[in-house]
This record gives structure tokens, C-alpha cells and sequence, in this order.
């Protein structure tokens, strides 16, 4: 019921764009001062909440299977073992994450890959990180698809949009304007909480289902090895990368973030291990708890993986120069968050 809600409520989100159409054109029409300004507001609006797909992330790099034969060959051998729809572009970010999405008019399937999550894993690990992706593009997860999804993606642009971002010395007519797109924004921050709560249920069931599906990919151990990093060396890749040494550093970033994590303790491990059953970490608001989908994976009857993890010598070399791009690209944002 909540999932159909959840269409219902998307659907009138895409209605809004109409109504806010014809409201402009009906009050410019009357060519009254008031009527004029507000009718530009109601067209402006128009133009924001219409329904388009979601762009292709801007700060990834995109790899063709020209650039990457060996990655697309592992990609297609898991997308094979799950009956998945054949991916259409990888992209490497900076994301200590991995996504699967669509984006374009074409609705072209998209894995996406943070070069930093996926320089510390194991290959075993990085088969099931693919796995775990691969597994939503078969899954018809809501917030990727055409109704909700770009839905969503319509509420948060017109979120960015209405954001409060006055600072001092902008000025008080900015200051007046800024107030007044907040609370423009009032109503589409609650349509977005509505919508989120909404499919809150089938998304955590999504993320059970992709998870045993990638259990029996990429076998048992390796994919609780890999929720296992989610909750223990993950959060160390953040902060690293978060910290101001990556705005002056004229080290290899990549390196770098490497001795930084081999540098923590066992101890310091287990400690956060602990921390994370008790605080129910998560990888965001979308997923399970990690220690409770760990639990669920290694109930699982899958010891053994049906894809093996092949060398990955092939795909590190293909990977190199994104990786670089993207190394430039964080060492940009932190010299730049460092002067805001």
C-alpha cells in the first residue's frame, strides 16, 4: 500500500508542472502588475517541477567499453548470472559508495563506481559490490524508475533551488529574496519526506533482495566482507578525503589513502564493529542497518561464488587514468572548500 501511495503521490507531483502552467498563463493573461509577477513565478515553477530525466553525474568519468573491455567483460559475466539488463556505461567517481541509476532520455543503465571504495577492497569484495548494483538494474527498485524517480529528481532540484543560502555581507534585498524561496521550499521539503517515507519499506526490501542476490553471485563471505568494510574502513576513506591534507598534499592521493587505512588497528576495527550494531549504522536512510543485513547474509546457503573474481590487473590499468581525474577532481573541491 505504501509503495502504491508512494506512485499516487509522484503522480501528483507530475501534475503539479500543468497546474502551475496554465495558473502563468491564465494570470499574465490578465495583465495586472501582481497578476504578471506572480504568473512569471508560476512559469518559473512550471519549468522547474517538469518531468526529465535524471543527468548523467557530473563529476564522474565515463568509461565506454572501448576504454574498459576487461571491466564491462566482469560487469556482463554478473549481469549474466542475475538475468540483469545489460549495462549500457560505467562511470568512476569519488564516492565511497557504488550506485546503479538511469539517466538520459534513452533511460541508459548506469553503474556508478567510487574509485575510492573500490581501491580498498579485495577482488572478491569488488565482484560483490557489482553484484549488489547489477542487482538493482533486475529489481525495479521505485526511485529508479520513470514515474517516482523523476519525480524525485524534479522535487530536488527544485530543493536546490529554494536552498537558504545567504551569507553575510549579500545584501538585504538578497536576504529578502533568499527568505522567500525557503519558504517556497517548505512544502516541496515535505513533499520530498512524504515520498521518502513512502517508499522507505520497499526500498529496505529492495536492499535485502539485492544483497541475497549478490550472496549467491559472488558468494557468502565475500559479500559480508564487504558490508563489513561498509561499517568498519569506510568511514575512515571519508574522512580522509574530507580532511584539509588533500588540499595541500603533492603526494599520490591514491597511495596515500591507502597507508592511511592500512595504518588503523585491529583494534580500532573491532571497536567500531561494535559501534555499529549498536548505533544501527547504515549506509543512508534508504538502507537496512549494516549489522542486520550482515545477519541475513550469512544465513544464506551460498559459500561459494558463481563468478569468480579474475585478475584484476587488466581492469586497474584501465581504470588508471579515471582514477587520476578523479584524484584531481577531490584535490579541487578541498582546495576550494578551504577559501569558502
Amino acid at each position: 500500500m505504501s509503495r502504491t501511495a508512494g506512485y499516487v503521490l509522484a503522480l501528483v507531483v507530475h501534475l503539479l508542472a500543468p497546474a502551475f502552467l496554465v495558473t502563468g498563463v491564465y494570470l499574465i493573461a490578465g495583465l495586472t502588475v501582481g497578476g504578471v509577477l506572480f504568473g512569471l513565478v508560476a512559469l518559473d515553477l512550471a519549468w522547474l517541477l517538469r518531468p526529465r530525466p535524471a543527468p548523467f553525474p557530473a563529476p564522474a568519468v565515463p568509461l565506454t567499453r572501448s576504454d574498459a573491455p576487461h571491466l564491462y567483460a566482469l560487469i556482463d559475466g554478473i549481469g549474466e548470472a542475475l538475468a540483469a539488463p545489460r549495462t549500457d556505461l560505467v562511470a568512476i567517481s569519488g564516492e565511497v559508495n557504488a550506485s546503479f541509476r538511469t539517466y538520459g532520455r534513452r533511460r541508459d543503465r548506469l553503474v556508478e563506481i567510487g574509485y575510492p571504495l573500490w581501491l580498498i577492497l579485495t577482488p572478491e569484495e569488488r565482484v560483490s559490490l557489482l553484484a549488489h548494483e547489477m542487482a538493482h538494474a533486475r529489481n525495479g527498485d521505485a526511485r529508479h524508475g520513470l514515474v517516482v524517480g523523476s519525480a524525485l529528481h524534479s522535487l530536488h532540484e527544485l530543493r536546490l533551488v529554494t536552498h537558504f543560502g545567504w551569507r553575510p555581507g549579500d545584501g538585504g534585498a538578497d536576504l529578502i529574496t533568499r527568505c522567500l524561496l525557503a519558504l517556497l521550499g517548505l512544502p516541496v521539503r515535505a513533499l520530498i519526506l512524504l515520498l521518502e517515507l513512502l517508499l522507505n519499506h520497499s526500498s529496505q526490501q529492495a536492499e535485502y533482495r539485492a544483497d541475497e542476490m549478490q550472496a549467491q553471485v559472488a558468494g557468502v563471505p565475500a559479500t559480508a566482507s564487504l558490508l563489513d568494510v561498509l561499517s568498519t574502513r569506510a568511514p575512515s576513506v571519508g574522512d580522509f578525503l574530507g580532511s584539509s591534507a588533500v588540499a595541500v598534499g603533492t603526494w599520490d592521493l591514491w597511495t596515500a589513502l591507502r597507508s592511511h587505512l592500512d595504518a588503523i588497528p585491529p583494534a580500532e576495527l573491532d571497536r567500531r564493529r561494535e559501534a555499529a550494531q549498536v548505533e544501527k549504522t547504515r549506509v543512508d536512510t534508504t538502507h537496512p542497518p549494516t549489522h542486520l543485513r550482515i545477519r541475513r547474509v550469512l544465513a544464506l546457503p551460498y559459500p561459494t561464488p558463481q563468478v569468480a573474481a579474475p585478475a584484476m590487473e587488466g581492469i586497474e590499468a584501465e581504470l588508471e587514468r579515471a582514477a587520476g581525474r578523479v584524484a584531481r577532481s577531490l584535490r579541487e573541491d578541498a582546495q576550494s572548500a578551504r577559501y569558502r
